[in-house]
């Protein structure tokens, strides 16, 4: 059987204190990304990160951003996950601070996927008391579980 690969890991999954900037949070993601294996060239990625985002913020709403890019940098479709004690001014559409991040990785040949992968975080995430139990994590295994719950989500509704 063809299993898919993981589309969360424990190793791109932090919570941290606080950032800077909205442009230190996406470097700090997209070099765990890098360290992860899944992109080859972590500037040209993050250089479509930060045009998606001049474009329109990936703030949706209720402390969530969702950056995201396909790009042919990028070798395997992942999601690295940040969870910001410390809210930050993300331009989100609410202009509520963002505690919550999943930054995407997107192989250019995987569009189809990216769609799905958008509609399912964004319909999981929208429900308060599943996106409340991801904010208010106690620790990076509570939040680990918690995100798999998502992917398991994913994954029952692309078969």
């Amino acid at each position: 059987m063809n299993k898919m690969n993981p589309l969360f890991t424990a190793d791109l999954l932090r919570i941290v204190q606080r950032f800077e900037s909205k442009g230190q949070c996406l470097e700090y993601m997209a070099q765990l990304l890098a360290q992860s294996g899944c992109l080859m060239m972590v500037d040209r990625y993050l250089a479509s990160i930060k045009s998606r985002e001049d474009v329109m913020s990936t703030g949706i709403g209720h402390g969530i951003a969702i950056p995201h890019a396909r790009d042919e940098s990028v070798t395997c479709l992942r999601i690295a996950v940040c969870l910001i004690r410390e809210g930050m001014d993300f331009l989100a559409l609410d202009d509520q601070p963002v505690s919550l991040v999943f930054m995407l990785a997107v192989p250019e040949d995987k569009n189809k996927e990216y769609m799905k992968i958008l509609r399912s975080l964004s319909e999981y995430l929208r429900q308060e008391g599943l996106r409340q139990r991801l904010l208010d994590a106690k620790d990076e295994r509570e939040l680990f579980e918690y995100v798999q719950e998502i992917e398991r989500d994913y994954l029952a509704r692309a078969l």
